[in-house]
């Protein structure tokens, strides 16, 4: 078996690539051919995955966070390559859906299994959602995509800030952002259906984990040809308050103000253009047309696999 390791150079400190290493050696043990690529700017990591796949790599492994995954992730569509994950980032919200372990200083040796499941673990074919916006630039997305105060926080945050605050950088983010954000009127098309409402954030779900911590569209699945919208309806820094409360209480799906659907196609138009954002990387605004391309990539996963993640787990 011949694999890419696709290494955002930025992601994790020095011991957790002393630990990469570790885990390259221990696949290398069971016969596995394993060559390294590193990027450079972002972009990178999509460029070097058509290369892996053109070239014959069975496995591209992504080193990174969310948005390493999502670059690679679009790299590998349409193609046989499978991806696999060694996740190093700040959330790692995919990682911590699908069940793989993910590095800490009190875990350093989440590498090496994490390593162990791209060679032992089930290969899976999964759904991606694509998103196009009105200036033609178009992107595949993993896990979401987040529309208005969500993509606004992420815009706010640097690789630089999660190195030195992690997790706290988002909390910061996220206060300072939430302030002055207003919600705005917006059109929601579903699957052909007409919903009118007034948005403070949008979130396109294709997994069920939103930011590692709710799980914010639990009848999601990663390989059932639809995608899950949930709407935060709201005005000010008020309403995005009692949504958080919402969704840290497990309350949410009592808010007469948050609203669920779900389709294959999904257009968002809104009087204000809001930010939008794909596995966590902030790309441009609304309008923005959304749809899920089914059985679109490739996936190395855990053996023993979460049974809230596929409608089809066997082997």
């Amino acid at each position: 078996m011949k694999a890419c390791v696709i290494l955002n150079p930025a992601a994790g400190p020095g011991d957790f690539h002393r630990q990469l290493n570790r885990a390259i050696s221990h696949l290398q043990t069971y016969g596995w051919q394993v060559d390294r690529c590193e990027t450079g700017q972002k972009g990178d990591a999509i460029r070097l995955a058509r290369q892996a796949a053109d070239a014959g790599y069975d496995v591209a492994i992504a080193v990174g966070g969310d948005g390493t995954i999502n670059e690679v992730a679009n790299g590998l569509v349409g193609t046989r390559t499978a991806l696999g994950v060694i996740p190093s980032g700040t959330a790692n919200v995919y990682a911590a859906d699908v069940g793989i372990p993910i590095w800490g200083p009190l875990h350093p040796q989440a590498v090496q299994a994490a390593a162990e499941i791209i060679h032992t673990g089930r290969r899976r074919r999964i759904d991606l959602g694509h998103v196009e916006f009105a200036d033609g630039q178009q992107r595949y997305f993993f896990m979401w995509c987040g529309i208005g105060l969500d993509a606004a926080v992420t815009r706010e945050v640097t690789t630089e800030h999660t190195r030195r605050l992690g997790m706290i950088a988002w909390v910061i983010a996220s206060v300072l952002v939430a302030v002055n954000f207003m919600g705005t009127a917006g059109r929601l098309v579903v699957d052909g259906r007409l919903e009118r409402k007034r948005v403070l954030w949008a979130v396109i779900s294709n997994g069920q984990l939103y930011g590692r911590l709710w799980r914010i569209a639990p009848a999601a699945r990663m390989d059932d040809g639809q995608l899950d919208l949930t709407v935060f309806e709201g005005h000010d820094v008020l309403s995005t308050i009692r949504h958080m409360a919402g969704l840290v209480l497990g309350q949410s799906a009592r808010d007469p103000t948050v609203h669920q659907y779900r389709g294959c196609t999904i257009t968002i138009r809104t009087r204000t253009p809001l930010p939008v954002h794909v596995d966590a990387e902030p790309l441009g605004t609304t309008p923005v047309q959304v749809k899920v391309i089914p059985r679109a990539l490739d996936v190395i996963l855990p053996r023993k696999l979460p049974a809230h993640l596929l409608t089809q787990t066997g082997d």
